[in-house]
C-alpha cells in the first residue's frame, strides 16, 4: 500500500508540512493532529482528506478512515488517487476480522411512549376519557446501543460472520423501558473489491415494560456494491416469524425489504436515501398489514470542524383489520426530521459529543395512535 498524496509541496499550510515531516519520519500518530486540523480547516480541500484518511488507515482506526476516504470520493479524482482509494477501502473490509459498535445517548423527549394527546376519543358517537397511561408524557431516558461483529476468513474471497446488536431504552417509568437483543451467522461472499454478498439465520428477543415480550427467528440477506465513481448501494431482506408471550394476535411472520445509497456529492458533502417496506401476516388482522418508510437527508462539513446532518422521514402504516367499535381500518402517516451536530474537535479519546433533535409526528384516521414527540439528546460517536 503506498500514501494517497504526494510529499509537500511549497505554498502549503504550515501544518500540511509539519505533518509531512512526520509522515517522511515514520510516525503517522504525530502526522495526525495536524491532518485533523488541517481538514477542520480546509474541508473541502481533497488532499488533505485524503492524508488523513491514510494517516488512520496505517493506524487502523478503520471506522474512520473509511468515512473520510469515502467523503474524498466526491472529489474529482485522479485515476491513481481513485485507485489508492478503492484499494485502501478493500484492505479494510478484508483485515477486519473483530469490529465494535457503541453508541449511548440521554435523550429528553416531550412524548417519550408515543402516546396520544388527546384526553378522549369518540367512538360510535360516545365519548371515552383517554387513560392516563395512554396520553403524552414527558420523559428522559438513556439509550445505549452496542454490537460485535467476527469474520474469521475461509477463503480469498469468502468469510463466516457471526453478529450481536443490542440496544437498551432505560427510563425511570418501567413502561417505557425496551430491550432489543438480535444475532446473526451467516458466509459473506466478494465476488470483486468492495462488493459483498452475505446471507444467513437471525434470531432474536425483546423485552418491554420490564417482561419478556417477544422472540423472533428467521433468515437474512443482503447485496452491496459501487455505483459509479461516488455512490454505495446496499440492498437486502429479512423474512422472520415472531411470538410474543402474551400478546399472540400479532404472532406470524414478517418479510422486510430493505435498501440504502450514499453519493459523495463533494468531498465535505455527502448524499443518502434508505428506505423499507414491511408485510406482516399477524393472526389478527388488526396487527397485519403493510409498513414503510422514506428517509432522504445529507452530511456536511464546515470550515472550522463544525458538522451537520440532516435526515427527513416519511412512512405510512396500513391495517388489513376493520376496528368493529371505530368502523375503519388503521392508516397512519407519519413524517420526522432529525438534525445532528458535532464538532471534531471536541475529542474525548476515541469519541466524540453529539447533539441530536428530533421532531416526528404520527397522523391516524384512529385519533388514539395519533401523537408528536419532541426530543433533544447528547451522544458519543466514533467515526468523524
Amino acid at each position: 500500500m503506498t500514501p494517497v498524496v504526494a510529499a509537500a509541496q511549497a505554498g502549503q499550510p504550515a501544518d500540511w508540512l509539519r505533518a509531512n515531516q512526520q509522515m517522511q519520519a515514520d510516525n503517522p500518530e504525530a502526522a495526525l493532529p495536524y491532518l485533523e486540523r488541517l481538514v477542520r480547516d480546509y474541508p473541502d480541500v481533497v488532499l488533505y482528506r485524503l492524508e488523513l484518511a491514510y494517516v488512520l488507515y496505517l493506524l487502523e482506526r478503520d471506522g474512520r478512515a473509511r468515512y473520510h476516504f469515502e467523503l474524498a470520493r466526491g472529489a474529482n479524482l485522479t485515476a491513481r488517487q481513485r485507485h489508492s482509494v478503492d484499494a485502501a477501502l478493500a484492505k479494510i473490509a478484508e483485515r477486519k476480522v473483530w469490529s465494535v459498535r457503541f453508541g449511548f445517548s440521554l435523550e429528553p423527549a416531550s412524548n417519550a411512549g408515543r402516546g396520544t394527546a388527546a384526553g378522549s376519543v369518540d367512538v360510535g358517537g360516545l365519548d371515552f376519557r383517554v387513560p392516563r397511561n395512554l396520553r403524552a408524557e414527558p420523559a428522559t431516558g438513556a439509550v445505549i446501543s452496542a454490537g460485535v461483529t467476527y469474520r474469521p476468513r475461509l477463503t480469498k474471497r469468502l468469510e463466516a460472520t457471526f453478529s450481536l446488536d443490542a440496544q437498551v431504552k432505560y427510563y425511570d417509568e418501567v413502561a417505557l423501558r425496551e430491550t432489543l437483543v438480535i444475532g446473526r451467522t451467516g458466509l459473506r461472499f466478494s465476488p470483486a473489491p468492495n462488493t459483498f454478498v452475505e446471507a444467513g439465520l437471525l434470531a432474536g428477543t425483546s423485552y418491554a415494560a420490564g417482561e419478556h415480550y417477544s422472540d423472533r427467528t428467521g433468515i437474512y440477506g443482503e447485496y452491496s456494491r459501487p455505483l459509479g465513481n461516488r455512490a454505495q448501494a446496499q440492498i437486502g431482506f429479512e423474512a422472520y416469524e415472531i411470538r410474543h408471550k402474551t400478546f399472540t394476535l400479532a404472532d406470524g411472520p414478517r418479510l422486510q425489504l430493505n435498501a440504502q445509497f450514499a453519493y459523495a456529492l463533494a468531498p465535505n458533502a455527502l448524499l443518502r436515501a434508505r428506505g423499507y417496506v414491511l408485510r406482516t401476516d399477524a393472526e389478527g388482522d388488526l396487527q397485519s398489514g403493510w409498513q414503510g418508510a422514506l428517509t432522504l437527508g445529507g452530511t456536511y462539513a464546515f470550515k472550522g470542524g463544525l458538522v451537520t446532518m440532516l435526515d427527513f422521514t416519511v412512512g405510512r402504516d396500513e391495517r388489513d383489520g376493520t376496528n368493529a367499535l371505530l368502523g375503519s381500518r388503521r392508516r397512519d402517516d407519519s413524517r420526522a426530521v432529525e438534525a445532528q451536530f458535532f464538532n471534531s474537535k471536541y475529542q474525548i479519546g476515541r469519541f466524540l459529543p453529539v447533539l441530536k433533535m428530533k421532531f416526528e409526528e404520527n397522523k391516524s384516521n384512529q385519533p388514539l395512535n395519533s401523537y408528536t414527540n419532541k426530543s433533544i439528546s447528547i451522544g458519543l460517536r466514533t467515526t468523524f
